[in-house]
């Protein structure tokens, strides 16, 4: 397989599971990718929860509110964007000091 067939198999898989998460109401998401010439091979995640739709740089812009959707970072926590970068976004805890450049499909607007 090549990589261009790889991230469109992921594409694939993400638009497959969309009625898997509106049915058992959970997030399903795909780690990292390993493969070969004949495999792919990757963990996929069931959180319970609700379903939300996966951001891109394009939907946040600096000033914007988000929560970080990961399992070791409360959803009660607020952060505010304050840089947009070529792949990640960078986000600082609302009256806190705490700061994390996180993947923007990991984010979900406040």
């Amino acid at each position: 397989m090549t990589s261009t067939e790889v991230k469109n198999f992921r594409n694939d898989f993400q638009n497959a599971v969309e009625t898997l998460q509106k049915k058992y109401g959970v997030n399903i998401s795909t780690g990292t990718i390993r493969y070969t010439d004949s495999e792919l091979r990757f963990k996929v995640t069931a959180r319970k929860g609700e379903v939300t739709n996966k951001l891109s740089k394009d939907n946040l812009q600096v000033g914007d509110i988000v929560s970080i959707n990961h399992k070791k970072v409360p959803s009660s926590k607020r952060f505010e964007v304050i840089k947009v970068m070529t792949k990640n976004i960078k986000v600082r805890e609302v009256g806190g000091y705490q700061q994390y450049t996180v993947s923007p499909h990991l984010l979900k607007k406040a």
